[in-house]
């Protein structure tokens, strides 16, 4: 699934040069966002002087966007490109409330589907123990009893989980954002 630089911009979940090249690693940014991010860029900042983003503003089939971005990074931000520091961690969990958003809206008449779906986007982030509480398949750690509700209630039980922890991991990016 490809998300959307918008679900940032009517999130107000801000997003750099980093979010993309992490959009780009995790496959969930579509390249002419990137294209469109550059040309943004240049935009805003006309003595810019960046080759790297000028090629990427250029948008060619041929170009290579992941060095690009990298180029872009080392020389701008001096960024470490290790996925695993605290910095890149934020990266995915923007990609991850990003890809949640949009699953939330297209999936808002079929509950059963969307938590078909966000187990699907659990697994793709690596099992983040963040999610367990609203995942469909794991035995709740909270003393609840699902053998004592209907199917209906159970779903509508996750959904709620869910929609809480999408309302934490919004705040939590704005704060983050400051």
């Amino acid at each position: 699934m490809k998300v959307s630089l918008d679900t940032f911009k009517e999130n107000g979940v801000k997003y750099d040069w980093k979010t993309l090249y992490a959009g780009l690693k995790l496959d969930l940014i579509k390249r002419s966002d990137i294209v469109n991010f550059a040309v943004e860029f240049l935009t805003k900042h006309p003595g810019a002087n960046n080759q790297n983003v000028v090629q990427l503003a250029w948008g060619d089939d041929d170009l290579d966007y992941e060095n690009l971005l990298e180029n872009i990074l080392k020389e701008s931000f001096s960024q470490d490109l290790n996925f695993d520091t605290e910095a890149w961690q934020l990266e995915k969990r923007k990609w991850r409330f990003a890809v949640l958003t949009n699953l939330k809206i297209k999936y808002q008449n079929n509950f059963e589907e969307l938590l078909n779906k966000i187990a699907e986007v659990y697994a793709d982030f690596n099992y983040p123990d963040d999610m367990d509480s609203f995942i469909y398949y794991l035995k709740p750690t909270d003393g609840f009893d699902p053998l004592q509700y209907s199917k209906t209630e159970n779903i509508i039980r996750l959904i709620n989980l869910f929609h809480d922890f999408m309302c934490k991991e919004y705040q939590y990016l704005q704060d983050k954002s400051i």
